[in-house]
């Protein structure tokens, strides 16, 4: 079943990627790995599944038919797994929940206990995932809950929590640094005085980058990205220390404020909106609904922390 999941994963993941490589980097594959297992796939169904050209890259009508059953082929195992769990030793039963980066590493400690708390004869798996991936492993049952961006999608119940606000975080490195307006809330107008500055970005396969660079191209803004980074905690790091401008929230840089000298500059919800909810499967058991409004206790109180709620 493994390479079936990679095939899904691949063919899911195609529909928002460019080329085979946009698609290795989503999965952390080399290119020649999924080209192989592509070629191998289209061998095994006596089809081809991907236009490879012209770019960017699309499924043929054979590859949706293959996708969907995929889907509900491990949905279905999953699924029985689920169904098994009230007849195994409750020492091997997960509910497993999926965040978006870096909210386990910073915040698994608090969700864990929180969690915890209200259901103490339950096991819990925390991992964190891309909103992709997320989705995939949501409509085949592989995670049983979502904290991260909201879902659009008709089989899963996406509850909204807040809208996250984010912050150019500017270092005095760059020229549009001041000494006097620390925080202040970014216009339009301003907007174009970012064009071919340093940038620090996240990686290729992250979502939220993709939404900060549609903001960016749709304001004729060119970012010099001088360094990638895989997390919201490394990039803001380093955009404090001088590495280049970033797109964070006020969480990640406070901890830098007195510390070294930067901007932060509030990028209004009309050019980056980004919905945080907590997400499961529509077929999902009442115990997971349960814990789904824990958890949406948990991100409408860090949302109120923020001042956003």
């Amino acid at each position: 079943m493994a390479r079936e999941q990679l095939i899904y994963q691949i063919l899911s993941i195609s529909k928002s990627c460019r080329s085979i490589t946009d698609i290795a980097n989503r999965l952390y594959l080399s290119q020649p790995y999924v080209s192989k297992e592509i070629h191998q796939a289209e061998v095994k169904y006596h089809t081809k599944l991907l236009h490879r050209k012209p770019l960017p890259i699309k499924l043929t009508r054979a590859g949706e038919v293959i996708l969907e059953s995929l889907e509900k082929q491990l949905e279905l195992q999953n699924q029985l797994l689920i169904d098994l769990a009230p007849f195994r030793d409750n020492s091997a039963s997960y509910i497993k929940i999926a965040t978006n980066q870096p909210w386990t590493t910073l915040y698994g400690d608090i969700i864990y206990k929180y969690l915890h708390k209200k259901f103490p004869s339950i096991n819990f798996e925390l991992t964190e995932v891309t909103t992709d991936l997320a989705e995939q492993k949501l409509l085949t049952r592989e995670i049983d809950l979502f904290a991260g961006k909201n879902l659009n999608n008709d089989k899963i119940v996406s509850n909204k929590t807040f809208t996250n606000r984010f912050y150019f975080l500017i270092p005095a490195t760059s020229s549009l640094y001041s000494k006097t307006n620390y925080m202040r809330i970014l216009t339009k107008r301003d907007l174009t005085k970012f064009n071919n500055q340093n940038f620090v970005s996240l990686t290729d396969d992250s979502f939220f980058q993709k939404l900060v660079d549609h903001m960016l191209i749709d304001n004729n803004v060119n970012q010099g990205k001088v360094l990638k980074v895989d997390n919201h905690v490394v990039g803001t790091n380093a955009a404090a220390q001088g590495a280049g401008i970033f797109v964070t929230s006020y969480d990640f840089a406070e901890k830098w404020i007195g510390k070294k000298p930067f901007n932060l500059v509030e990028i209004p919800t009309t050019l980056l909106n980004f919905d945080i909810a907590v997400s499961y499967h529509y077929k999902a058991s009442t115990l997971i609904k349960e814990i789904a409004k824990s958890l949406e206790a948990l991100e409408e109180a860090y949302g109120k922390k923020l001042g956003i709620i």
